[in-house]
């Protein structure tokens, strides 16, 4: 349950955040070189990480969703840095994951 609310609670504020861009009429100055690269949307990415109840919720829609209960590693920087594991709930393109190993973060791949 406390999951579900989770997910819902980041669903929420993805919608929330992406109606406040598309209200704003004024274009946005481009970027500084020194700003950090913005990650790239082609793989799956974390979107939450639940510390203390050890599980992760992850963005799938740059593609198909997995199966419930398939085991995934995830990548820093082409690095591997943990394996999850798909459980429920699941809800249009989000999916949550319990951490099986390493330290995950926000913004890490998921393959």
């Amino acid at each position: 349950m406390n999951r579900l609310i989770c997910l819902m609670a980041a669903t929420t504020i993805i919608a929330v955040a992406a109606c406040k861009t598309q209200q704003h009429s004024n274009p946005v100055a481009p970027a500084s070189p020194a700003a950090a690269p913005v990650p790239s949307v082609a793989t799956p990415r974390i979107t939450m990480v639940h510390v203390e109840q050890r599980f992760v919720v992850i963005d799938f829609s740059t593609q198909a969703m997995p199966a419930i209960g398939q085991r995934l590693s995830v990548y820093r920087a082409d690095k591997r840095v943990g394996e999850v594991q798909l459980t429920e709930p699941v809800r249009a393109r989000f999916a949550t994951a319990d951490i099986l190993a390493g330290e995950v973060r926000v913004g890490d791949e998921v393959r």
